[in-house]
């Protein structure tokens, strides 16, 4: 993947290790990749992904940062080249978001993933399900660095924010983690937390359009826009790469086509 990204149009790449990887040595790397060392405070994938865009505002600065798109990529995508990335570039170079989601057909994602679970939403403009790729695009004007504050706090924010959303969107992103390879009942209380979280109303208008089927994106986005203070927008996707999702081992065998072998 690192290989496709330094092929691509991307001006530099940040790759987020924990304390003790070395990544450096384990992987193919270029004048493009800078490497970001988090410690265990920030762990769990929502404050890493918050630590990592915090770096990458530290190393443009807030006026620099302003001309910057920021694409935020999942490392289990072995699979995309460099086509892929350039294609969801261009796409999202024509939004003039804060953030900028990719969307893609999950009939794609069935053929070509048949042994893979993926939840996806019934979009009625679409006349069609589809799932949420896990490659977004952030906008540096978005983002807005802090002075340097108490230790071991993180400096990022988002323009319009305060502390409690910031943390609420830090326990999102963990949530929505956790729960990828859960079952129903699981997402069940994911939407219980989120009620408990002031999204009652977005909650309901959204399980409502769902269940008559007349959920369109635009109404997503627009409660999207709503319920975190910020302008979204998205983009389809027609490469089922971004969400080859390699978690176990064994998912190699349903990615390259060949038996897994335990060389145990």
């Amino acid at each position: 993947m690192i290989q496709a990204l330094d092929q691509s149009n991307v001006e530099k790449i940040f790759i987020v290790q924990d304390e003790g990887a070395n990544l450096q040595k384990a992987l193919f790397s270029t004048s493009k990749c800078t490497f970001i060392t988090r410690n265990k405070n920030y762990s769990s994938l929502g404050m890493g992904t918050l630590f990592a865009l915090e770096k990458v505002a530290e190393y443009y600065g807030n006026s620099e940062l302003n001309n910057k798109s920021i694409m935020v990529v999942p490392c289990d995508t072995p699979l995309v080249t460099k086509d892929n990335f350039n294609l969801l570039i261009r796409k999202a170079a024509g939004e003039s978001a804060d953030v900028t989601i990719t969307i893609i057909a999950a009939s794609r994602l069935e053929k070509r993933f048949p042994q893979k679970h993926f939840r996806s939403v019934y979009l009625s403009d679409y006349k069609t399900s589809y799932t949420m790729q896990n490659v977004i695009f952030v906008n540096g004007e978005f983002i807005q660095l802090k002075p340097s504050g108490e230790l071991g706090k993180l400096r990022l924010s988002f323009r319009g924010w305060d502390d409690v959303v910031m943390k609420r969107v830090e326990e999102g992103i963990n949530s929505i983690e956790n729960l990828r390879h859960q079952s129903l009942f699981h997402g069940k209380l994911f939407l219980l937390w989120l009620l408990t979280k002031g999204y009652s109303s977005y909650i309901f208008r959204f399980l409502v359009n769902l269940a008559i089927k007349r959920l369109t994106m635009a109404k997503v986005i627009e409660l999207l826009n709503g319920a975190d203070h910020m302008h979204a927008a998205y983009i389809e996707s027609e490469d089922v790469e971004f969400s080859a999702d390699i978690d176990q081992p064994e998912d190699f065998q349903m990615i390259l086509g060949t038996p897994w072998q335990n060389s145990d």
